[in-house]
């Protein structure tokens, strides 16, 4: 499907180029090889045929080349001229560029299945502050729930309520943009739960720390370890050191993302082949006309002569050049 589009903006692309740079007219003479007055051929083809050596030109279709190479590159120009050198670069060039884009594509497939893995496609055993163990997921939905559902508990005045907490259920592409894009889906990573929001008593409470606290306009800048001395200190959601699990995960989308982005560069890259190819065509096969002459094929004739008045078969030779 996304061949198919590129190929339509090739198509569309040229013939915004060639409605630009020439009238109609001027076109269909320059690409097509129409001549402009039909007087000055009927007076050409008359003094080639009344030449020695008899003229034929093999006239190529332009138009058709264009669409060949747009289509395939390098085509029209085999279909022009196969002996060009642009019959040759453009297939190559489409080659590599197509390889390129399926290479990166595959890179970033893969990188998107290990942050996936990782963010809860795997258990792991994590030992937390107090220093025991758990076998957990690195993100849990339910962890998220928990600690969300005691925020939107603090202020009924405030923007944090229901509709301001909207994590996928599934395991969709937005869950996993979400978990890593957004502050405050940030409590269902494990290493932020077990650190922010449970007491001593393993009970969820955390500690958060609003700007404008209690008003309308309260706004959530982070949070306090909970039944900590340190009363001053505010871990922001955007520190690394509040959860390095999602800092982790943040920094291997971004390397998927990368190999993206160089898949999507060699897509473009094939748009410009296809349109530099078809344009390449259209002046391969104007030269063709202009500049390549054709042979015809030797004919052998049988015919009657007369020499010293005697009828005699006779086998002769034609050979138009």
């Amino acid at each position: 499907m996304k061949k198919f589009f590129l190929l339509c903006l090739i198509i569309i692309i040229a013939q915004m180029l060639f409605s630009q740079a020439k009238s109609s007219s001027d076109i269909d003479q320059w690409l097509f090889e129409q001549p402009a007055d039909g007087n000055q051929a009927v007076k050409r083809d008359s003094v080639l045929t009344n030449d020695l050596i008899k003229v034929n030109y093999a006239k190529k279709d332009a138009k058709l080349a264009m669409l060949m190479s747009m289509v395939l590159p390098g085509a029209g120009q085999f279909y022009a001229d196969k002996s060009s050198i642009t019959t040759y670069i453009f297939p190559v060039l489409e080659v590599a560029f197509l390889g390129g884009w399926l290479y990166y594509d595959q890179q970033g497939k893969k990188k998107t299945d290990e942050y996936e893995k990782y963010a809860n496609g795997e258990t792991i055993v994590y030992t937390k502050p107090d220093g025991s163990t758990i076998s957990s997921t690195r993100y849990r939905r339910d962890y998220q729930s928990n600690v969300q559902s005691f925020m939107i508990g603090i202020n009924a005045t405030d923007i944090y309520e229901p509709s301001y907490f909207r994590l996928d259920n599934t395991n969709t592409q937005h869950f996993y943009e979400d978990i890593g894009k957004y502050g405050h889906y940030t409590f269902g990573w494990i290493d932020w739960y077990y650190r922010f929001a449970l007491d001593s008593n393993g009970v969820v409470a955390p500690v958060f720390v609003f700007e404008n606290a209690g008003s309308a306009n309260a706004m959530w800048i982070g949070n306090r370890i909970p039944g900590s001395a340190d009363n001053s200190t505010t871990y922001k959601p955007d520190f690394q050191s509040t959860s390095p699990m999602r800092y982790k995960y943040i920094d291997m989308r971004n390397d998927a993302k990368a190999e993206y982005s160089k898949s999507r560069f060699f897509t473009f890259a094939i748009a410009f082949n296809h349109l530099a190819s078809g344009i390449d065509a259209v002046r391969l096969t104007h030269k063709v006309n202009r500049l390549s002459l054709s042979q015809a094929a030797p004919q052998l004739n049988i015919y009657a002569a007369m020499p010293d008045g005697n009828i005699t078969p006779m086998l002769g030779v034609k050979w138009e050049f």
